[in-house]
């Protein structure tokens, strides 16, 4: 009798055993199922809004070229650019050159001649698709947005928007890291205002970036009103941005926010906003030859100013080709007041990957302490005053996140006149 319970109760535990093993094999079976049918659908959805996307971003061309390294150029009718789309835009009138231009102000110490620095300027810059074609009259040059350059961002409708921007408090008091943003700065700035734009040359390098979604920066900043949600900025400089272009080059780009970052702007043309007038060049070009640590140094020169007719803010690249300006329309603050703040110098994204202090240099990745041709610089700093006249700032004052990872060091001299020396490799042995 007891074998005979025994016999039962294995039986039954078999049985059990085997109901386990069934609905194991069941939800296994029920699971590929599942994901062979959602993952096309949601695969499919993708591939619409990425298809969608890219209708918004590109608009029709009247011709492209292709560069040797594969980026395609689509010259747009300039009346028919992406700025147009925006809802204050509708009835703009293209403005294709300002109403006046910024002037030098003499002093008595200005008599005496500089040394020129001119051979340290870029020569006319040749773009890679400029060597098999050019744009015709009355179009303007916009790189083509590609699937792969929406499937590198988290979130393809915030293509070209800057992300994780540190709040005010936070970014004047750099070492309250209590809610830390991810941006580290090393800036010089002036807060005096109002002032009607800005002038300075800037040191080309290729700082390493060491994560696709980080990126280091080197930018003029012009900001209007109050660091709060109202906050007006437009922006230029060069910047190596792996998850914006898909490579590892520095690159000349625009940016643009009414509203502290939160919903308006983006970089380049990536949104309605900025008008260019340029056949030639266009926010996001290729900025070559780099400079040469101990060697060579290459620079550029970057002037942004409010007309004073007609409120919108120029930009002016080495004191000879108009790229294009700002609307008054799509500012607040600056569209009625001269700036506030204008700010200089180098941002590092960094993402503390594993927790550690990012690798991403900041200029040419060497602290200022080096110098001349191994640090990188901003050079002949000019603000533009309400007069339209171009003065030495003053009243300079400096900001840096973390002196251990990037730092900045300021001076004078007759040649380089208001300059300083900025950047840094980020982790060190004092940085982690």
């Amino acid at each position: 009798l007891s074998s005979a319970k025994s016999n039962s109760v294995q039986v039954m535990h078999v049985r059990s055993l085997t109901m386990k093993s069934v609905v194991r094999c069941l939800l296994v079976v029920l699971t590929v199922m599942v994901t062979n049918i959602v993952e096309p659908i949601a695969g499919k959805v993708k591939n619409q809004q990425i298809e969608l996307r890219l209708k918004q971003l590109n608009k029709q061309a009247l011709k492209s070229l292709e560069s040797s390294n594969g980026e395609l150029i689509d010259c747009i009718s300039i009346a028919n650019q992406p700025a147009f789309d925006h809802p204050m835009l509708k009835n703009h009138t293209i403005q294709m050159t300002p109403s006046s231009y910024p002037h030098e102000v003499l002093t008595e110490e200005d008599n005496a001649p500089t040394p020129s620095n001119d051979e340290e300027q870029p020569e006319n810059t040749v773009q890679p698709w400029q060597l098999v074609g050019e744009c015709p009259e009355n179009t303007i040059p916009i790189k083509r947005i590609t699937k792969e350059d929406l499937l590198r961002e988290d979130n393809i409708k915030n293509h070209g928007n800057k992300s994780n921007i540190s709040q005010p408090h936070q970014f004047y008091h750099p070492k309250d890291t209590t809610n830390y943003s991810g941006h580290e700065y090393a800036i010089a700035s002036v807060s005096d205002g109002p002032y009607r734009g800005t002038k300075a040359q800037i040191n080309v390098w290729k700082p390493r970036v060491q994560e696709v979604g980080e990126s280091s920066i080197s930018q003029i900043s012009i900001i209007g009103g109050k660091f709060d949600a109202g906050l007006n900025s437009i922006q230029a400089g060069s910047h190596v941005h792996p998850a914006l272009y898909g490579d590892d080059n520095p690159r000349f780009f625009i940016y643009w926010t009414r509203d502290n970052y939160q919903n308006t702007g983006c970089y380049n043309l990536r949104c309605p906003g900025f008008v260019q007038i340029n056949k030639k060049l266009t926010p996001g070009y290729l900025l070559t030859p780099i400079s040469t640590y101990n060697g060579p140094q290459v620079k550029f020169t970057i002037q942004m100013w409010k007309d004073p007719k007609t409120g919108n803010w120029w930009l002016q690249l080495n004191d000879q080709e108009l790229i294009g300006y700002w609307p008054k329309e799509i500012l607040t603050n600056l569209a009625d007041e001269g700036a506030s703040v204008i700010e200089w110098g180098g941002e590092v994204v960094n993402k503390k990957k594993d927790g550690q202090h990012t690798t991403t240099e900041m200029g040419s990745g060497h602290f200022p302490s080096e110098g001349f041709g191994k640090a990188s610089s901003f050079e002949v700093i000019k603000i533009i005053d309400m007069n339209n006249g171009l003065i030495d700032p003053v009243k300079v004052k400096t900001l840096v996140s973390r002196p251990a990872c990037y730092d900045i060091k300021t001076g004078y001299d007759k040649k380089y006149e208001v300059f300083f020396y900025y950047g840094g490799p980020g982790r060190n042995p004092n940085c982690s």
